[in-house]
């Protein structure tokens, strides 16, 4: 079972009140953004420490799956029963790919498909209706519009939302390495 915690916001009182509610979050989104500048740098300084071996572990595991590709093609005798086999170290072998429609060849195009399945399985074309709704938005605010909407089950909704935008002090900018 959960238990619940109620955490009670002191609501500021007065404009002072806000005031300092406000610098004490500026102060925390400052100190945030440096903590992250921080974090980034240090990230990026262990990321380059270890480039290196990635990509000689990346080379090196191209190199091998090639090889035993390779070596898997050369032996189809030994998939005839099960897609794959199991060595001392992992498994290797074939992996069926979920199915899909391709066109058939180069003389065919997805629009000549669509003519050709229109004519011979009508059953295996869609059509499926539903509302333009940006085209509605665009036109919403016309006198035709404002009478119709309501009649459509419709109407435009606009929330409002509270924000808050501390003012915020310059710190390092963060270091990026060009990829």
């Amino acid at each position: 079972m959960r238990t619940r915690i109620k955490i009670k916001i002191q609501t500021p009182a007065t404009r002072e009140e806000a005031e300092a509610v406000m610098n004490e979050l500026a102060l925390a989104e400052n100190n945030k953004r440096h903590l992250t500048t921080v974090l980034d740098r240090e990230i990026l300084a262990a990321q380059e420490r270890v480039a290196p071996a990635l990509a000689q572990c990346d080379e090196v595991i191209r190199e091998k799956s090639a090889a035993l590709k390779a070596w898997a093609e050369a032996n189809p005798h030994l998939f005839s029963k099960r897609k794959s086999i199991d060595l001392l170290a992992g498994t290797l072998g074939f992996r069926t790919g979920t199915p899909k429609l391709a066109l058939l060849n180069k003389q065919w195009t997805w629009e000549t498909v669509t003519e050709a399945v229109q004519h011979f399985l009508p059953n295996f074309i869609r059509s499926k209706p539903e509302v333009d709704k940006e085209a509605i938005l665009a036109q919403r605010d016309e006198e035709i519009m404002q009478f119709t909407l309501p009649k459509c089950g419709l109407k435009v909704a606009q929330g409002k939302s509270f924000f808050v935008e501390p003012n915020l002090t310059e710190t390092e900018t963060r270091e990026q390495k060009a990829a």
